[in-house]
């Protein structure tokens, strides 16, 4: 039986491939390149357009897409997707939440209020998350809105006491 050569130790160099495509060919294949890395919300973002390609109606994908939309300042984004989640799942209680967040945070008030008493009335009842969620903010004053909070409050307060 022959004895394989097996190397003692191997070389720690990485080639950084891309180097020498970017930009047109290096002498120094060695140096890393020095290319923006995608941030987690523009790779998630990206992710889920290439899901939404394969199935248009990829429920997570959309919830996960427009979240990402929001958190990178793109509320426009984030609402057609809550728009197209809602058409989805018209009776969902988190995805009306959403979409009234998406309405306050694109400035449209009444939209907002309407979906969020929608979201209420499919049984939503988070009075701490919704007295916190600064994606509200645009509607918290609006005596609507604190009209709900003391609806839902009254309504807790209620329950506790069975």
């Amino acid at each position: 039986m022959r004895k394989r050569n097996s190397r003692k130790s191997r070389s720690n160099t990485v080639l950084d491939f891309r180097q020498a495509y970017l930009d047109g060919l290096s002498g120094n294949l060695f140096k890393a390149i020095e290319t923006p890395l995608p941030t987690d919300t523009e790779f998630e973002i990206q992710f889920c357009k290439e899901v939404l390609r394969a199935n248009a109606n990829h429920f997570e994908a959309l919830v996960l897409l427009g979240d990402a939309y929001t958190r990178n300042g793109d509320y426009e984004k984030g609402l057609e997707m809550d728009l197209r989640l809602s058409r989805i799942k018209p009776d969902n209680k988190l995805v009306r939440y959403n979409l009234a967040c998406s309405y306050a945070l694109t400035g449209q008030k009444d939209k907002a209020i309407l979906s969020l008493n929608k979201a209420i009335e499919l049984g939503y009842c988070d009075i701490e998350h919704l007295s916190q969620d600064r994606d509200l903010d645009a509607i918290k004053s609006d005596p609507r809105f604190q009209d709900i909070v003391k609806k839902l409050s009254a309504e807790q307060h209620q329950t506790q006491e069975f």
